[in-house]
């Protein structure tokens, strides 16, 4: 099955036979199954697995995003055997139950399900992830009333040595896994006067979770500072660490920052989930033209790839999937990133210390001399950084980094703010990419409109145009989206674009050879988005300037 499994993955273009053979010796070392073994390692992500098994399979691959059981289907199946069996029940056709599988060749626990809900089973492929989070959302009033049981017990249990009472472990834990049930992106821990409040970041938009009795905070504070190896004596200054959670048996590492304010610690969790490392350039939503523009500078020996945008617009998401690209055998890649968010195997990754003297300046000095092919620096934050990353584009090597600009043009002259000369600069950029996270509208509730007068004047659009709005429902709970997706403009420096980088050409100039060429604007790409009915004509106006 695991050779099959492979064949097929190296077939598709999934992973290449050396990766393939990396992780059957890993295999053979710690045992498990292949398609855990390679989402693991970041080769390939938990949907590429589950269309390969899918296509081993002989059944139909279904995304969940799209799949609404009802409260007759769900109780088919009850919620426990569901996560036992990692099974989703979502629809009954001709007597038959449609059940989403992560392992959709697993004979027994098809065979459970039968028995359980007196009906023929037709299995059907789903990621492993998506089956899980499907479960904690469709299942919803068990996981609350879990919650409030939690919270029941860590009440009562506090007592003497709060940090390891088992009523606040089991708290804490459910909390995070809650979270991750919900496609979380951060946890808050806010403390106030007589309660503990906690709220998600999802979507990019903070939702309440629990409110927790005051009594807790100290606790559950502590609770926190404990698993990420922090001193939990220290509350006057802010601590930084790291988690290592396990939850549904998939390994998510959580980054922690506390800071202390004047009615108690505040703690932040980012969840740093695997699976955003395994993105490919194909899934990030970039257009087949975009993704064959970077693929041909990825393959380049040398050069400079530049990912742009603000703070939290996916720009590391879109840095590990052009790794993915060069990471080949033949090709030795070196990282300087702040922190480390994901390992990536056949990748030697580096985590800048400012306090120990490791810079992005000194880091950088000391890569080039460790005879690197690809060199990805996490951020060109100050002139030396660019200027060592610009002179290691020119002799041999290609580089990775990032900058904090508005869009791809703007970032030719961010560099000369840098202080770069710009010929340097025109002779070694081959790609700028600028990003977004747009808001997705809920595929239940949304529904077709017309644009009023000022979008139309202010996004430039035609009264005739049909676009698309959502009112909300329950099963976005009353937000109108449905998860997030990218916006991207990529600006690719022909030698054209080059000579007038080197010439000093204003951003104006540059736009407009580059529209020649066939270039789109990030707001090109999300009118684009508007009218094929993923986002809103208000999240247009939000995410991208008025040109």
């Amino acid at each position: 099955m695991s050779n099959k499994l492979g064949q097929i993955l190296v077939k598709e273009g999934a992973i290449t036979t050396d990766q393939l053979e990396l992780a059957l010796a890993e295999q053979r070392r710690v045992g498990g199954k292949l398609g855990a073994i390679l989402t693991d390692l970041g080769l390939v992500s938990e949907d590429t697995i589950s269309r390969a098994l899918a296509n081993q399979s002989g059944v139909e691959h279904v995304d969940l995003l799209r799949e609404r059981p009802t409260a007759e289907v769900l109780e088919l199946v009850a919620q426990r055997l569901a996560i036992e069996c990692e099974v989703l029940p979502l629809r009954v056709e001709q007597s038959a139950l449609v059940l989403a599988m992560a392992n959709p060749t697993d004979i027994v626990a098809i065979d459970r399900v039968q028995r359980a809900s007196g009906l023929f089973v037709r299995a059907v492929s789903a990621p492993r992830g998506r089956i899980r989070r499907a479960i904690a959302a469709f299942y919803r009033g068990g996981i609350d009333e879990e919650l409030e049981t939690a919270i029941g017990e860590a009440a009562r249990s506090v007592g003497g040595d709060s940090a390891s009472e088992a009523g606040v472990i089991a708290l804490v834990s459910r909390i995070l896994s809650s979270a991750i049930g919900e496609d979380a992106t951060d946890v808050h821990f806010e403390p106030d006067e007589k309660v503990l409040r906690v709220r998600l970041r999802v979507n990019g938009e903070l939702r309440r979770g629990p409110t927790l009795p005051g009594a807790l905070i100290p606790a559950v504070v502590a609770r926190v500072k404990v698993m990420a190896g922090l001193d939990i004596t220290e509350t006057r200054l802010p601590q930084d660490g790291k988690i290592r959670f396990e939850v549904d048996g998939k390994r998510i590492e959580l980054r922690v920052s506390t800071f202390p304010s004047v009615l108690g610690e505040s703690v932040v969790l980012r969840i740093l989930d695997p699976a955003r490392a395994n993105r490919s350039l194909e899934s990030l939503g970039l257009s087949p033209h975009e993704v064959d523009i970077l693929e041909r500078a990825a393959a380049r020996p040398n050069g400079l790839i530049l990912v742009t945008g603000p703070t939290g617009s996916g720009k590391t998401t879109t840095l590990y999937a052009l790794l993915r690209t060069v990471n080949t055998s033949d090709r030795k890649t070196i990282t300087l990133e702040d922190p480390v968010e994901y390992q990536m195997p056949l990748v030697t990754q580096c985590q800048i210390n400012e306090r120990a003297g490791l810079t992005f300046v000194s880091g950088l000095r000391s890569i080039l001399r460790h005879d690197p092919d690809v060199i990805l620096v996490g951020e060109m934050r100050d002139a030396e950084t660019a200027s060592i990353a610009i002179r290691a584009a020119l002799t041999g090597h290609l580089v990775l980094s990032t900058l904090h600009t508005n869009d791809a043009v703007r970032s030719i002259a961010r560099l000369r703010d840098l202080g770069l000369p710009s010929y340097l600069t025109g002779s070694c950029l081959l790609v700028i990419v600028a990003q977004r996270l747009v808001r997705l509208l809920c595929l239940d509730c949304r529904h077709a409109c017309e644009p009023t007068e000022p979008e139309c004047a202010t996004l430039g659009i035609a009264p005739s145009e049909t676009l698309y709005r959502s009112k909300g429902c329950e099963q976005c709970r009353g937000t109108g989206s449905r998860g997030r997706g990218a916006l991207f403009e990529v600006l690719e420096v022909s030698t054209p674009i080059a000579r007038q980088i080197s010439a000093d050409a204003s951003s104006d100039e540059i736009i407009a050879a580059a529209r020649d060429a066939g270039f789109q604007s990030l707001r090109d790409a999300a009118l684009r988005r508007a009218r094929s009915g993923d986002i809103s004509p208000e999240e247009v106006g939000r995410v991208t300037a008025v040109e």
